[in-house]
């Protein structure tokens, strides 16, 4: 987009500046489009739909505009070949978007996203122009060929000919009024046709080729052509005069107009041979030629061939012409436009009390009172600084003397001492003229006596004087440092590590204390120290040279951002309370303002005495009116373009399903809101993907890679150029479909798979281990065996060996009593060898059964307990067979638990579970004795005893869980649990 021009009214009539207040509001930025941006060549016709899209008729073909990007939409399926370019669009009361084409391709109608036929018997050689009657039929002009004129109604045309009392004449243009009246011009005639009416009537007035027609606010009918702008008479009422004379001639020969009445009021023409036209009061009498506004390609129209003009829903005026595309509005920022448009000193400004501008540029001094008009007063005349009394007027610094001026009268002359120049200057409270003089210091004027001031040893070049609230001086040296000086005269020098900021740009008195702006940012000095608001939090005010305040509690700032107004509590809170959030108004390039502030020293900004707000920039001054800042209430559109995955694009879409293995995937969306689409701002949100809102700022697409299948939403809300948000925005359904590889049969077998796998390996393990195991017991029984057989070998054959000679022995004694212990000492020694020999059996004897519930209850039975004892056994679940090999180390476990109660535990009640899971066996034994002592739990055993110890060895050769648990005289428990490996797979029949 070429950049924003602003159009004010002297500069248009190149007339010497006669602008008022109200001509203000006529001010009108200018933005064009050409082909360099887009534009598909020559546009012919304009329309907007109910939903904010610009439509273009073009050379190329139908194409819809969002403020950014220009969309070629197809023409129908069926339209003739070559019938490219579209030369009439329009939107009916219903919505729809009527299509006419050149080369007989006729009229489509775009419905749904997409474009449709409508059948056209013969159809002329293009279609120019549509119109809409209050019963719902659609005129069309079939370009220049002799009474070319067609109606639809309910699916058919009819021709609109000489049955109708029309001439065999060229059709220029049709219109229907808001009473319903439908006016036709044609090349010679202007006719009529009453609401209900079938025939046309002739008015008798003659025309020119190219009238078009518009309609005021007051329903008065108005024509232009070759032969001028004017109102028309209400012939279907009766009238043979219009009701104002008004009358607008021609400047220059025009041809094929285009009327537009705009909501202000404004009368807009389009002229295919001069430009643009606009008439602000067009029913004002007398009528004057001189109030019509002409904007031509000397004014930066991309072109004079204008064709057609169109106001959009937030007031914008556009045009179409053969080179490009044409946007009107309102500015907020005007252009002052003063007699000399350059200065090559650059500008200074100042206002006296009574709120009178003062600008001095271009050798000329001028004054600006209460009509906001500036005038010069001091001709050939270049001040280097102004400055305000507070008493009235002004003073001014010219060839060597200090100047004091009330309105444009001079009160007062004083000589300077010395030759050196004066950048700045300042009236305190008690009335003294200070200045600053780079090379001499600063002076001041008191009692008509000049003196200097004395400045500290480490002061710089001092460059600008400047008084605080309360009226005393601040001397600012070369953009660095700062003197704040005291009513008695102290001076407190503060340099810029202390303040805070860098690259000083100015200081301005505030009703909250002094601030000092810089390129960092801005302080505000309270009296005892500063307070900072960094360009890193907001980086908007950076390099702030103008800065005022208004009686509404209004705060307007200017730099090289643009100028920004700020409410003043909101700019308290912000230095009273970091990181609070500071909402602010940028005016810039696309309201107005061409250019930026100037770098010397003084005032650059003011408030004049009607409440506009002067600022002065490197090219002239300009002022903004906050009393009428354009507001734009219209909440935008919010829509989605399209969605292109796996190379293809889905347009306009309600809805997508995505084949399946779409991994990545863009969203193009728009927010139709014409006025700066620049400033047009979008949030976004994928539903499924996205936590919180996603800020792209002004992009307009949104991207998503490595997505996987299911349902997700698209959400997109945007706000207009004046931060008006629609939040509730538009959301796209989208569904990935997932690949077999992804689907759920697919995840289904895998889970299948990984529990076969799963089974298999857990069953490979327990055969492993149950392996192992063998192992381990075998290697226990080849040592049992072994140790058998020494038993039986060594010991037992040597104890019956000594009970041999014992007894041959003991038949030699003869005393009686020796031998009667002695042979009870043999039938002792008869009970250890037995005993001993039973030990060996039970080394080498190892029981073959796997019935885990048998062995338990025969170690009961083996303990014989005694009757006054109570023994409770249960078994709970699918009873499993244990493997042969571990059953010896259970029953070792077991058994000793046994013992041990019978022995020591003094029980009343012993219960024994057996309980069978699905991967494991639990053998639980609790009695309700007098417990074991907590030293020899803890110790493992008592001294010299390896029950326990042995219990726990035989438990870890199984590579099962052992537990023990004892509360002396509330009883013991042990807890066996023997894992997977431990036993087979096999339930027992019956159980």
């Amino acid at each position: 987009m070429i950049g924003s021009m602003v159009l004010g009214l002297a500069f248009l009539f190149g007339a010497y500046p006669t602008t008022t207040k109200a001509d203000a509001q006529r001010q009108i930025t200018h933005s064009s489009w050409t082909t360099a941006d887009g534009v598909p060549g020559m546009v012919s016709a304009l329309a907007q739909t109910h939903d904010g899209y610009l439509w273009l008729g073009t050379y190329e073909g139908l194409y819809r505009f969002d403020g950014v990007t220009f969309e070629r939409i197809a023409p129908a399926d069926g339209h003739p070949s070559g019938a490219i370019p579209v030369t009439a669009v329009f939107v009916s009361h219903g919505g729809e978007l009527f299509v006419g084409y050149a080369g007989k391709g006729g009229v489509e109608v775009y419905r749904n996203g997409r474009l449709v036929r409508v059948a056209m018997p013969s159809a002329p050689g293009e279609i120019t122009s549509f119109a809409e009657d209050r019963e719902g039929g659609i005129y069309a002009i079939g370009g220049r060929e002799p009474g070319a004129l067609y109606r639809f109604r309910r699916g058919a045309w009819e021709h609109v000919d000489q049955r109708r009392g029309l001439p065999s004449e060229t059709i220029w243009s049709v219109f229907t009024a808001k009473d319903g009246t439908v006016w036709v011009a044609t090349a010679k005639h202007l006719f009529f046709l009453r609401l209900g009416a079938t025939r046309f009537e002739d008015t008798g007035e003659r025309l020119l080729d190219g009238a078009g027609f518009a309609q005021d606010r007051q329903g008065d009918i108005w024509i232009s052509g070759p032969f001028g702008t004017r109102m028309v008479a209400d012939y279907p009422h009766g009238h043979r005069r219009p009701r104002k004379p008004v009358f607008y001639s021609a400047l220059a020969p025009v041809s094929r107009v285009a009327l537009l009445f705009a909501r202000d009021g404004a009368l807009w023409g389009s002229t295919y041979t001069d430009g643009l036209f606009r008439i602000d009061a067009p029913g004002r009498i007398p009528s004057s030629d001189a109030s019509i506004q002409h904007f031509r390609t000397s004014d930066g129209m991309t072109s004079n061939q204008a064709v057609a003009i169109l106001q959009d829903r937030e007031d914008n005026v556009w045009a179409a012409t053969e080179n490009g595309l044409d946007q009107f509005r309102r500015a907020d920022v005007e252009q002052v436009r003063l007699p000399a448009q350059t200065s090559p000193r650059g500008y200074k400004m100042a206002v006296d009390a009574s709120g009178a501008i003062y600008v001095a540029g271009g050798k000329t001094l001028y004054r600006a009172g209460s009509n906001g008009i500036p005038m010069p007063i001091r001709p050939a005349m270049q001040p280097s600084a102004l400055c305000a009394d507070p008493s009235g007027g002004i003073w001014m610094a010219v060839g060597g003397r200090m100047e004091r001026l009330r309105g444009d009268r001079t009160v007062g002359v004083f000589a300077l001492p010395g030759a050196q120049a004066v950048t700045g200057c300042g009236v305190d409270r008690a009335g003294r003229l200070w200045v600053a003089r780079p090379s001499a210091g600063v002076f001041l004027l008191d009692h008509a006596k000049w003196r200097r001031f004395a400045l500290p040893m480490n002061a710089q070049r001092p460059k600008d004087i400047i008084m605080d609230g309360a009226g005393n001086p601040v001397v600012m040296f070369s953009n660095r440092a700062l003197l704040l000086v005291s009513a008695s005269g102290t001076s407190r020098y503060l340099d810029g590590d202390t303040i805070g900021v860098s690259g000083l740009t100015g200081v301005f008195p505030t009703d909250f204390g002094l601030l000092v702006a810089g390129g960092t940012g801005i302080a505000r000095w309270n009296g005892r120290g500063f307070n900072r608001l960094s360009i890193d939090e907001y980086p908007w005010l950076r390099g702030v040279r103008g800065l005022v305040q208004t009686r509404s509690g209004e705060t307007w700032m200017l730099n090289n951002k643009g100028i920004h107004h700020v409410a003043s509590t909101s700019l308290r809170a912000a230095f009273d309370h970091p990181h609070t959030a500071l909402p602010h108004l940028t005016l810039g390039q696309e309201d107005g303002l061409s250019s930026h502030p100037t770098g010397e020293e003084g005032a650059q900004a003011a408030v004049a005495e009607d409440g506009r707000i002067w600022f002065i920039t490197r090219q002239s001054a300009v002022r903004v009116d906050p009393s009428r800042l354009m507001s734009n209430p219209r909440v935008p559109t919010v829509l989605i373009r399209g969605l292109t995955a796996n190379r293809h694009r889905y347009a306009d879409p309600m809805a997508v399903d995505l084949p399946a293995g779409t991994r990545n995937l863009s969203i193009s969306y728009t927010a139709l809101s014409l006025s700066v689409p620049s400033r047009v701002r979008f949030r976004y949100r994928l539903e499924g993907v996205d936590a919180d809102w996603v800020d792209p700022g002004t992009r307009r697409e949104a991207f998503y890679t490595n997505l996987g299948p299911g349902s997700y939403r698209f959400r997109v809300m945007a706000s207009n150029d004046k931060g008006i948000w629609n939040r509730q925005g538009v959301d796209l359904p989208i569904v990935i479909a997932p690949t077999f590889l992804q689907s759920r049969i697919f995840q289904a077998m895998c889970a299948v798979l990984a529990g076969v796998l799963l089974w298999f390996l857990l069953s490979l393990r327990v055969r492993i281990l149950t392996r192992r195991m063998r192992i381990r017991v075998a290697e226990r029984t080849n040592e049992r065996e072994r140790i058998a057989r020494e038993l039986h070998d060594t010991l037992l054959q040597g104890i019956q060996g000594l009970m041999l000679r014992f007894h041959v022995a003991a038949q030699s004694v003869r005393d009686e009593g020796t031998r009667r212990e002695l042979e009870d000492a043999m039938d002792r020694a008869d009970d250890v060898l037995v005993d001993g020999r039973d030990r060996v059996h039970a080394l080498r004897a190892i029981d073959t059964s796997d019935d885990l519930e048998g062995v338990v209850l025969a170690l009961i039975d083996r303990q014989d307990f005694p009757s006054g004892i109570k023994i409770n056994f249960t078994a709970k679940g699918k009873v499993r067979s244990v493997a042969r090999e571990c059953i010896a180390e259970v029953s070792g476990i077991v058994g000793e638990a046994l013992f041990n109660i019978r022995r020591h535990a003094e029980a009343s009640v012993v219960t024994v579970d057996l309980t069978f899971a699905l991967f494991s066996i639990t053998v639980s034994i609790r009695d309700n004795g007098i417990g074991i002592p907590p030293d020899v739990l803890g110790a493992g055993g008592r001294p010299g005893h390896f029950g326990l110890t042995g219990m726990r060895e035989r438990a870890r050769e199984l590579g099962a869980k052992l537990s023990i648990r004892s509360v002396l005289r509330e009883g013991t428990e042990v807890r066996l649990v023997l894992p997977a490996p431990t036993w087979r797979w096999r339930t027992t029949p019956g159980s």
